[in-house]
């Protein structure tokens, strides 16, 4: 068995076991939050469902690394040949949005330890709409920047 071959089997069984663990997650906030974790638990899910989505959109996009001396690419193995620089836009701008996740995480936590009442925000539905808009509003723009080049 070949190295590449070896490395192939490991990112599938990488990209099944992310699905399954974060299906596994998804059924357990479900089915196990209590009420007293409020819209935290959306936060939560939020996460393993995007996660999930990338994990789908690797398996169908096949990125490779390659690096020459001292650049570093990634090319891409699709199974959609026809419109390859899309699939590359997108799976580029949507490798962006966990960043913006993370940050309303982190802002979640800071509010819960620094500023309690400020929690009750994310239970707010304008709010809501606002902070589900950033992750949105980062992948079009990488998206359009991805466009332009």
């Amino acid at each position: 068995m070949s190295s590449s071959s070896i490395v192939d089997a490991l990112v599938h069984l990488h990209l099944v076991g992310g699905v399954v663990v974060n299906e596994v997650l998804l059924y357990a906030i479900r089915r196990f939050s209590r009420p007293s974790m409020g819209t935290y638990k959306y936060l939560l899910a939020a996460f393993a469902t995007f996660d999930v989505f990338l994990s789908l959109l690797h398996a169908a996009t096949r990125p490779t690394v390659v690096i020459v001396d001292k650049v570093f690419g990634v090319v891409t193995d699709c199974y959609f040949e026809e419109d390859r620089n899309t699939e590359n836009k997108y799976k580029t701008a949507a490798n962006h949005v966990p960043y913006a996740l993370m940050n309303i995480h982190f802002l979640y936590r800071f509010w819960a330890i620094r500023y309690p009442h400020q929690i009750a925000l994310f239970s707010n539905k304008k709010f809501i709409t606002f902070i589900s808009a950033i992750p949105l509003l980062d992948f079009s723009l990488w998206a359009v920047v991805f466009s332009m080049k």
